[in-house]
């Protein structure tokens, strides 16, 4: 159900996806597709905050355990250096058919001494002295970040008191269909709610969130790369260089006239966050953190169509390689067997 397994009150025991208890000798904490959803998760941050222009100077990750902390400064379009804690929030994997309906994101995994309030009143104080600003929530979906919530650190317990009045209002009114659960009090872990269209009533929750002073969706803000993009990624994007340039200082401008296949920049980005900006080419997967490393590779060419299934992501060299290598045919074919996958 989650990138993180959520825990009962012991140690001994979690919920599974189907919300059923489960004991730690019947299956594993944290399974493989666990770890890699989360990897995928957080290694997809720094581009996605790249492209909306929050650009990103540290990415620290901290291992305890089965956990990960993970802690990003960016320096905002405006000039601001923000410091913020990542929560993932529960995984959108197949396994639930209500999963698209609901997102949220734990704030800790038990209660400490005190109750609610003072576990809220720990998680902030604790990341102040961190020096962090905000919390952000990231909800995925596939291959695209669907919700990116940027709360401010001083406004986070008194979302979550807000989210907890508006369910226990739902509840008195009969509003939450089945659900007899406080949105926020999930278990013994303080939730934060980024959706809820489970009940016609249940948005009340996570408007709560989404309508407080200060709380940004980073992933409605429009990609500040996609303009630069629409250049690079042609069938025909590595010409032979003019050589009647060469050994020129200073040269002058001179007007030229080409014509170009029209792209859709939104097929673009879709292959880069199905692919997690890493390469797709089988055997490869090299990635970096900077913006515009990835070509997106028209397999038939952009002449014949600019859908998902005839796209993949390649590094530099795999696209070149796709381009002029004696094999590039064999690779083609390869690499359209595997976007077909995506029609």
């Amino acid at each position: 159900m989650s990138e993180f397994s959520l825990y009962l009150g012991m140690a001994s025991s979690y919920i599974n996806s189907r919300g059923a208890k489960v004991s730690k000798g019947d299956r594993l904490f944290r399974g493989p597709e666990s770890h890699a959803a989360e990897k995928l998760s957080r290694d997809a941050l720094a581009p996605f905050l790249n492209d909306r222009g929050y650009v990103v100077i540290a990415d620290e990750r901290i291992q305890t355990g089965v956990a990960t902390q993970q802690f990003i400064s960016t320096r905002t379009p405006d000039g601001q250096v923000l410091s913020m804690r990542v929560r993932l929030c529960w995984r959108r994997d197949g396994r639930n058919p209500n999963e698209k309906k609901y997102s949220a994101a734990q704030l800790a995994a038990h209660l400490r001494s005190g109750g609610w309030d003072a576990t809220l009143e720990h998680i902030t104080s604790r990341d102040t002295k961190r020096g962090l600003t905000h919390n952000l929530l990231l909800q995925r979906d596939g291959g695209a970040i669907i919700f990116a919530a940027l709360i401010p650190i001083e406004s986070l317990h008194a979302i979550w008191n807000r989210q907890r009045e508006v369910s226990d209002d739902l509840h008195r009114r009969g509003l939450k269909g089945r659900a007899k659960k406080n949105h926020a009090q999930n278990g013994t872990s303080p939730t934060l709610w980024l959706q809820d269209d489970r009940t016609p009533d249940g948005h009340e929750v996570a408007d709560a969130l989404w309508q407080w002073p200060g709380v940004i969706d980073l992933a409605k803000l429009i990609p500040h790369v996609v303009e630069s993009l629409l250049v690079d990624d042609t069938y025909d994007d590595c010409p032979a260089p003019d050589y009647s340039t060469l050994g020129r200082d200073e040269g002058e401008r001179v007007p030229v006239l080409r014509s170009e296949v029209r792209r859709d920049p939104h097929v673009r980005r879709a292959v880069l966050e199905r692919a997690g900006f890493a390469c797709e080419r089988e055997d490869c997967g090299k990635r970096r953190d900077f913006p515009g490393f990835l070509d997106v590779h028209h397999i038939l060419g952009a002449e014949k169509s600019d859908r998902v299934y005839n796209c993949v992501a390649l590094c530099p060299c795999c696209h070149r390689e796709a381009h002029y290598a004696p094999y590039a045919d064999d690779l083609n074919k390869q690499l359209l067997t595997y976007a077909k996958r995506f029609g």
